[in-house]
């Protein structure tokens, strides 16, 4: 499974429609990787590397969501994300994979696929650069 490493995301992804479209479906087929490793992943393997950036994209979509008028930080979907980075912290504080977690990590990453696509491009790529190390 490829790892998936958290980068910057240039400045015209947020302007430039063509470029947000490609960013979005990249995201999402990285959320479905993310999904398969999932299952992949054996009880008590070592998870940190897979996790972190799950982590890191849950994170900056609830920022998004508080930030964008458009999508309320009180949603379905933000409230399941929330959810879902309670198990990944203890997964990742212990560096240990639980399979017990593997479906609240799967709807959050499911809620995420759906959020990816309703929040601003702008707002989330700022979020997403601010967590990467970024501005």
């Amino acid at each position: 499974m490829p790892k998936v490493t958290p980068t910057r995301v240039r400045k015209q992804v947020g302007v430039n429609p063509i470029a947000q479209a490609v960013a979005r479906e990249l995201m999402r087929k990285s959320i479905v990787d993310q999904k398969i490793q999932l299952y992949l992943t054996e009880e008590g393997e070592s998870c940190v590397e897979f996790c972190a950036p799950i982590r890191m994209l849950f994170h900056a979509l609830i920022a998004t969501a508080t930030l964008d008028p458009k999508v309320k930080s009180d949603t379905y979907e933000v409230k399941i994300i929330r959810g879902s980075i309670s198990a990944i912290d203890q997964m990742i504080a212990d560096n240990s994979y639980r399979r017990i977690n593997t479906v609240s990590l799967e709807t959050g990453l499911d809620c995420a696929y759906e959020l990816v696509g309703k929040v601003n491009s702008e707002l989330f790529n700022r979020e997403w650069n601010r967590l990467a190390g970024g501005v």
